[in-house]
């Protein structure tokens, strides 16, 4: 394999393969986009790594306060193949300039060995073209606006479909709470009566022996008189 076969292949394979990253990109936020919308039936594995991330922080912390912060925050961690969106947007970008390089050094050491315009036309039509359809291929992606609609449909869908179900989950789940708390309470005031009142007629029943105890066996005449006669039955005696 000659020198200007493999500057000219690798120069074709930095570019198919910036070109390639560049439509990955696109297909993985359109796929997301479409499949945005019905986020309680898809089958896309980062939506629902979104909306169970969306539900434990929901649940953790008693609500999400600003939901359009918190999906920017989620599309930045997207992972394929171990790399971000925007890492691969970079690398693409980078790609493109090594083949553009590799391109413009097989000109060059072209025009030192003293070859032909002819024959370093291949190098320029391989640099335009592979421009081109990089070019192409970045308008048609728009990675600005398809991130803005991602954004858009996923913060509908958890502002208005998931954070609803999940308050109104913990309103009924509260609700159930207070109410069995009720029910108990009125189960312990029902068991505690017949204590209550065993315990009513135990101390009634005390006070009226109290009563009894103190009460004088005879009054103060007849002890008066039972004196006397005791006072005239000793005097007797003596």
């Amino acid at each position: 394999m000659t020198k200007e076969t493999t500057t000219m292949l690798l120069t074709l394979v930095f570019m198919a393969i910036g070109i390639l990253y560049q439509v990955a990109i696109g297909v993985i936020y359109q796929r997301m986009i479409q499949q945005a919308d019905t986020l309680s039936g898809t089958d896309n594995k980062l939506l629902k790594q979104c909306k169970e991330r969306f539900i434990n922080c929901y649940k953790l912390n008693g609500g999400v306060s600003n939901i359009p912060v918190f999906v920017d925050k989620y599309i930045n961690r997207i992972r394929v193949l171990g790399m971000s969106i925007n890492f691969m947007k970079h690398l693409s970008g980078q790609l493109m300039l090594a083949g553009v390089f590799v391109a413009g050094f097989g000109v060059f050491s072209g025009i030192i060995e003293g070859h032909r315009f002819v024959d370093l036309l291949p190098y320029y039509i391989i640099s335009l073209f592979g421009i081109y359809l990089y070019l192409s291929a970045m308008s048609i992606v728009d990675m600005p606006g398809r991130r803005r609609m991602l954004k858009t449909n996923l913060t509908d869908y958890l502002e208005n479909t998931v954070a609803q179900r999940l308050e109104h989950g913990i309103v009924e789940k509260e609700k159930l709470l207070w109410e069995l708390a009720q029910e108990k309470s009125a189960k312990a005031e029902r068991r505690g009566e017949p204590e209550i009142k065993a315990a009513e007629e135990t101390s009634g029943q005390e006070e009226s022996v109290r009563e009894v105890v103190k009460a004088p066996v005879f009054s103060q005449e007849e002890a008066h008189e039972l004196e006397e006669i005791l006072r005239s039955i000793i005097g007797n005696r003596v």
